[in-house]
């Protein structure tokens, strides 16, 4: 009987051995109530989609133009090229909210130009 514990014991060291340490303070529970503690690694299951919704703002500025309407009409294709762009680099069809704001056109000698702040708002998917 001796020798079969001497080798069970043998077996179970380096099991016990290769254990990991788990430090957990439970001061404070009530013990006379049901409490169910679990424990979780950080780590998201593979099929849970995580997404964060991202947003900003952005200068679009149109080609100067000697007649005010060319500049407008300059702006209009800077913001149709910006939110072309904005889409091509969001494949996943995740663009929540795209805008080019408000144009404002200003003078400059014989030159006009026309620039607005553009917003946008993403939902982009975490790694």
């Amino acid at each position: 009987m001796g020798f079969k514990f001497i080798l069970a014991v043998a077996f179970l060291l380096p099991t016990a051995a290769l254990a990991q340490k788990v430090g957990l303070q439970v001061d404070g529970v009530n013990a006379n109530e049901n409490t169910t503690i679990e424990i979780k690694k950080n780590d998201r299951p593979k099929n849970e989609k995580s997404f964060e919704i991202t947003e900003g703002t952005d200068e679009i500025t149109g080609e100067f133009s000697t007649l005010l309407q060319e500049a407008r009409k300059n702006w209009k294709t800077a913001c149709e090229d910006w939110k072309k762009e904005l889409k091509d680099l969001n494949k996943e069809n995740q663009v929540l909210f795209i805008s080019c704001g408000r144009m404002t056109c200003s003078k400059q000698s014989v030159e006009s130009s026309c620039q607005s702040v553009a917003k946008y708002k993403l939902r982009v998917q975490l790694k």
